[in-house]
């Protein structure tokens, strides 16, 4: 992806736009875990039976599914800053609504709080996304997954927390109530922060549209397109990589310890230390990652992932012993780290039709993780914890062989979606020996030359 426009020279300005993101992204992994760390305390405190508490979890999922569709849309009317504003304001009152439940011991009002969190968390993530994607091209190198692993540090800081203020003896109400001072607190400082970058990603988009109308003669591509993406290809290759990282991230986080404990005899600590590991090892890798998606490509990255992920799942699930299990947690870990940050910024990439895209592949991550869990533990009552947990590596193969064409494309729309006129032609003179994902796009065409009638495909 060229990275050197006038346009992102200009959002380079901005440093303060990457400081927001980041803030935003550790802030939201605090904010989640410190109240589902909870969840025991919430269900003695609403008087709640397991079966009403999983309906609790499963509300918020479905308001997190069902507003994810709508989400794209809002950050193409009214850019991300607005729309990562307006999520602040649905967390202040899902907040709100279930400390009021809590403290009046009201079920029915606490699933109406879990609802409005879904909602507030999905439209949270897709101008989340989009503004890491803006602040990446602007820095001209790949720092999406760094705040992942802000995310990651930040959902750590929120339960070690959590778990102090637990000790203390103070209710989830409060903890909520709390909660409510630190949205308007961190996450209005986000708000602020991003405007600049926010409003240089806007000004992109206007220039794309104009040059596209002008050396192409055709009309620029509507902002409403959340069905419409659909049909492109390059979104469902996409979405399968980012779906099959949702499902083995899933599995591990719900199910790892379980497995754990099941498969070995083991205590819950134990359970707990291995999946920790899994996290620390995503978490690095997520931190240091960066430079090696530059320096590679991010197809090579990808591939190399799903190595080691199926290399982790497989002696996680099918190893003899406890040390091997944990080695394969680690492997696990440090293969599913870089698969969401490299696919929304693949689907950000098509930078007219980002926010549709992102939340698109955003919806399938949804769709993973809501079903994802309760399908592994269906399999796991029927089959025992070994062989569901050791299917995922099929999901993750099938995602693999994706990954080539859904990096071609990407990569090729990156350049024609770049918001000057000169863009327009720059594919053609570009040097794959400098764009490692074009130069391994070289590989694969003139490869395919060889074995067939010796041409290569025209580029487009």
């Amino acid at each position: 992806m060229r990275r050197g426009t006038a346009a992102t020279a200009e959002r380079g300005r901005h440093p303060g736009g990457r400081l927001g993101v980041l803030i935003a992204y550790l802030f939201n992994g605090f904010a989640l875990t410190a109240w589902t760390v909870r969840l025991p305390s919430i269900q003695t405190e609403a008087g709640m039976t397991t079966a009403q508490t999983g309906l609790f979890l499963t509300m918020s999922a479905v308001g997190t599914l069902v507003m994810v569709f709508f989400a794209g849309s809002s950050v193409a009317r009214f850019g991300a800053a607005r729309t990562y504003l307006a999520a602040s304001g649905l967390f202040l009152l899902a907040y709100a609504t279930m400390a009021a439940a809590l403290f009046l011991q009201s079920i029915e009002v606490l699933m109406v709080g879990s609802v409005l969190h879904g909602f507030a968390f999905a439209l949270t993530n897709v101008p989340q996304s989009v503004l890491a994607a803006g602040s990446e091209n602007a820095v001209g190198r790949t720092i999406l997954p760094q705040f992942h692993a802000a995310y990651s540090l930040g959902a750590m800081l929120g339960a070690g927390t959590s778990a102090l203020l637990a000790a203390t003896g103070l209710r989830v109400a409060v903890l909520f109530t709390g909660l409510i001072v630190l949205v308007l607190v961190v996450r209005t400082s986000a708000y602020l922060l991003v405007r600049a970058l926010n409003a240089s990603m806007r000004e992109d988009e206007r220039r794309f549209n104009r040059a596209r109308l002008e050396h192409t003669g055709s009309t620029p591509i509507g902002r409403s397109r959340l069905l419409d993406v659909w049909r492109d290809p390059n979104t469902l290759l996409i979405g399968l990589v980012i779906f099959a990282a949702g499902i083995s991230e899933g599995t591990a986080n719900n199910w790892g310890s379980v497995a754990i404990v099941g498969m070995f005899d083991a205590t819950a600590a134990q359970g707990a230390a291995v999946i920790t590991v899994f996290l620390v090892a995503q978490t690095i890798v997520r931190l240091v990652g960066g430079p090696a998606v530059d320096r590679f490509g991010k197809r090579a990255v990808l591939l190399a992932s799903a190595g080691l992920a199926i290399a982790g799942i497989l002696l996680f699930s099918l190893s003899g012993g406890l040390a091997i299990a944990t080695i394969g947690a680690a492997l696990w870990g440090a293969g599913s780290a870089l698969n969401v940050p490299i696919g929304i910024s693949l689907a950000a990439s098509d930078r007219h039709d980002g926010p549709s895209k992102v939340a698109a592949v955003t919806s399938l991550s949804s769709l993973a993780n809501i079903a994802g869990p309760p399908l592994i533990g269906l399999a796991i009552q029927a089959a025992g914890v070994r062989l569901p947990i050791a299917a995922i590596t099929v999901v993750i193969l099938l995602a693999a062989l994706a990954t080539t064409a859904a990096v071609r494309t990407s990569s090729r729309r990156a350049v024609v979606s770049a918001p000057d006129a000169e863009s327009f032609a720059e594919l053609a003179t570009l040097d794959p020996e400098t764009h490692p994902d074009l130069r391994q796009d070289e590989d694969a065409a003139r490869d395919a030359g060889e074995d067939g009638d010796g041409s290569s495909p025209p580029r487009p």
